[in-house]
């Protein structure tokens, strides 16, 4: 049998400090803590297994950062218009406010404390459009 990737497990994001960016993606986002792997420099945050995590890691002088990083993560919400009123009452940026796009979803971006950009669609009929 040929060998394959199964899935994708996590994608990391740099983040400055381990308490700041938990009370952005845990307590802001409402993410689970599924690893907390600090003593390795490691997060994981997200929904039980199998699903795919966000791993976070505390950059160190030496590793390379530059800014902004455009992480390429999408995450799904069933309310943008309520998930960007609550992000913004705690003070997050967003550079590209809530728009319905023209495939008929909405779309919006949005920085985590670190400045790192993250994408949130709400698209009930994603999988369901031909």
């Amino acid at each position: 049998m040929k060998p394959f990737a199964k899935r994708i497990w996590t994608v990391s994001i740099p983040v400055s400090n381990f308490d700041k960016s938990l009370a952005f993606y845990r307590d802001q986002l409402g993410l689970k803590v599924q690893l907390d792997g600090r003593m390795f420099n490691w997060m994981e945050l997200g929904p039980d297994e199998p699903l795919c995590k966000i791993g976070l890691y505390e950059w160190k002088e030496g590793i390379p950062r530059g800014y902004p990083i455009i992480t390429g993560i999408t995450l799904d919400t069933d309310d943008i218009q309520a998930l960007h009123a609550s992000l913004s009452k705690g003070g997050t940026r967003f550079p590209n406010l809530p728009k319905q796009q023209p495939w008929g979803g909405w779309s919006a971006d949005f920085l985590d404390p670190d400045g790192n950009s993250l994408n949130v669609v709400q698209d009930p009929q994603h999988y369901n459009r031909q």
